[in-house]
C-alpha cells in the first residue's frame, strides 16, 4: 500500500468552541436573580466590562486543543464574573450558571454543587482565590457529555431549572 505524502492529506478539522455572547450572559443573570426576586441590572461601565469579558473569553486558549481550550475558557468566564461583580445581584450564581451552560454547549459538564468548586467560586468573588485555583477545580470535575444543540436561551433556562433550589439557596 502506497501512502500519500503528508502535504497531500487534508488538515484535520478542529472542533469549534461555542462562545457565550453578551446578551446570553445578561439573560443568565436575569434568570438567576428571578429565583430570589432580587433586582437585575448593571451600570453602563459594567456593560462595557462584560462586553470585554466576552471578547477575552473568545480569545483565550485559541492555540490549545479543544479539551484544554474549553476548560480554560470556561474557567475564565466563571472566574471573571465572580470576581468582577458586574451585576447588582447574583454574580456568583451567574458565574456558576454561565460556566455550566458554556460547558454544556461544548459537550462538557461538571457538578456545580460540588462543595470545593462552590467554595473556590465564592473565594474568587472576594479575591481570595485566583484563576489557577478555579481552573484546577474545573479540570478536576469536568467530564464529557453530549454537546447541546439547542439555543443558548434553552441551555441557560434548563441549567437554571435543574439547579434552581441550589441556586436560590446560595442567595441567602
Amino acid at each position: 500500500m502506497v501512502k500519500s505524502p503528508a502535504f497531500l492529506c487534508p488538515p484535520v478539522a478542529r472542533k469549534k468552541v461555542h462562545h457565550m455572547d453578551f446578551d446570553t450572559l445578561v439573560e443568565v443573570n436575569k434568570e438567576v436573580v428571578a429565583l430570589t426576586r432580587e433586582p437585575h441590572g448593571f451600570s453602563p461601565a459594567d456593560s462595557q466590562k462584560l462586553s470585554e469579558l466576552v471578547q477575552q473569553v473568545e480569545q483565550r486558549a485559541d492555540n490549545q486543543d479543544f479539551e484544554e481550550a474549553v476548560a480554560a475558557k470556561g474557567s475564565l468566564l466563571i472566574y471573571e464574573i465572580a470576581r468582577g461583580q458586574f451585576f447588582r445581584a447574583g454574580n456568583k450564581r451567574t458565574a456558576l450558571v454561565a460556566g455550566l451552560a458554556f460547558l454544556a454547549k461544548n459537550g462538557r459538564t461538571l457538578d456545580i454543587k460540588d462543595p470545593a468548586f462552590v467554595d473556590v467560586v465564592d473565594r474568587a468573588g472576594i479575591a481570595a482565590a485566583d484563576l489557577d485555583d478555579l481552573y484546577a477545580e474545573v479540570t478536576r470535575l469536568i467530564s464529557k457529555g453530549k454537546a447541546e444543540r439547542r439555543s443558548w436561551g434553552r441551555v441557560v433556562a434548563e441549567t437554571v431549572e435543574r439547579n434552581k433550589d441550589f441556586l436560590a439557596g446560595l442567595a441567602s
